[in-house]
């Protein structure tokens, strides 16, 4: 599909959600789920006499002059992933509920790919799935790579996970298991060879417990800090944690007791800084953690680095090499 084709799919889209919302008064991110899932079902929900008939034709005519359901999986995703970035910016979301860009996504999913050894049935889990944008661009990489996962997420934001909920069943017939949790509370966690999160970066409200290494004795923990050391319950034995995090995570502020938790309960795989262009401002700069549980495994060189810029064709292929000749060796030392 072209990209005016995508552009045409999006203008239907979000001129559909933008008349519901006027029409109903609602956010715009709810008119955009309310869309979706009227397209999903073929059909136009009503509630309290709402939308107008004249609305509801405009939706129907949408739904009938589209072929949604026949679109190619990554068109559908960008046009999904497009229409959600409009919602956010007209709903003026907060950075934490903002969807994570492909860019960084295929990096992970092409990291996840070379060392993780997914196979069919695999499950991978998301622990702040947040729309969803992540965990289905991972999934994409997958599916061109021939390997199906069973997937999963979960997010405290209901209004997020109906969102996700929402694009889940255009793109994967709802076959994602979604639940609303507070991750850092849950007590029974599932288990899956694969744990990717984009991290909300800021203070956990509440007192997480005494058995958190990476809390603080007085005042409040950080949540990316307690997240990092909960993705490790959520591992199988041979399973890896993929973590998108603050580039300054393990420099900046109670660094010491995250580096601690990770020397005593867990091992540090990579550490690789995203692309500079990734963020307008560098104080929001990310970089990708790669954890696996303690004694699994071999103890091999943290590969640690910083991606160049795309732009820089040569430096990035020299880069990926690099990875490529890492991830040979960390394999060959678990084998031998």
């Amino acid at each position: 599909m072209t990209q005016e084709k995508i552009a045409e799919y999006f203008d239907a889209l979000t001129i559909s959600a933008n008349e519901l919302a006027q029409d109903a008064d609602m956010s715009m991110t709810d008119a955009l789920i309310e869309v979706l899932e009227n397209i999903y079902r073929g059909d136009v929900q009503h509630e309290l006499g709402k939308p107008t008939p004249e609305v509801t034709a405009h939706i129907q005519n949408m739904i009938a002059n589209f072929n949604w359901h026949e679109m190619p999986r990554t068109d559908l995703r960008k046009t999904l992933q497009l229409a959600i970035l409009k919602a956010s910016r007209d709903d003026k979301v907060s950075a934490n509920h903002q969807l994570t860009p492909d860019g960084i996504g295929y990096l992970l999913a092409d990291f996840i790919s070379q060392t993780a050894d997914l196979t069919d049935g695999d499950t991978i889990i998301d622990l702040t799935v947040g729309t969803g944008n992540l965990l289905n661009t991972v999934n994409d990489v997958l599916l061109m790579n021939d390997v199906k996962v069973k997937q999963i997420g979960i997010d405290n934001d209901d209004m997020q996970l109906a969102l996700a909920s929402a694009t889940d069943a255009l793109l994967n017939s709802g076959a994602t298991e979604l639940f609303q949790e507070d991750v850092v509370s849950l007590k029974d966690v599932p288990k899956a060879k694969v744990v990717i999160a984009d991290l909300p970066v800021g203070y956990y409200p509440l007192d997480p417990g005494n058995t958190y290494d990476t809390r603080v004795s007085e005042g409040r923990s950080f949540v990316h800090h307690l997240l990092i050391e909960k993705s490790l319950d959520f591992l199988t034995d041979e399973g890896w944690a993929y973590l998108i995090v603050p580039a300054n995570v393990l420099t900046g502020d109670n660094a010491k007791s995250l580096l601690k938790f990770v020397a005593k309960k867990a091992q540090l795989k990579a550490f690789l800084q995203l692309p500079t262009e990734f963020f307008k401002d560098q104080r929001a700069a990310k970089a990708i953690l790669v954890l696996r549980k303690n004694g699994i495994g071999s103890k091999s060189e943290v590969l640690m680095g910083q991606y160049p810029t795309l732009k820089n064709i040569d430096a990035l292929k020299s880069f990926l090499q690099d990875i490529q000749d890492w991830v040979k060796l960390d394999k060959e030392q678990d084998e031998a």
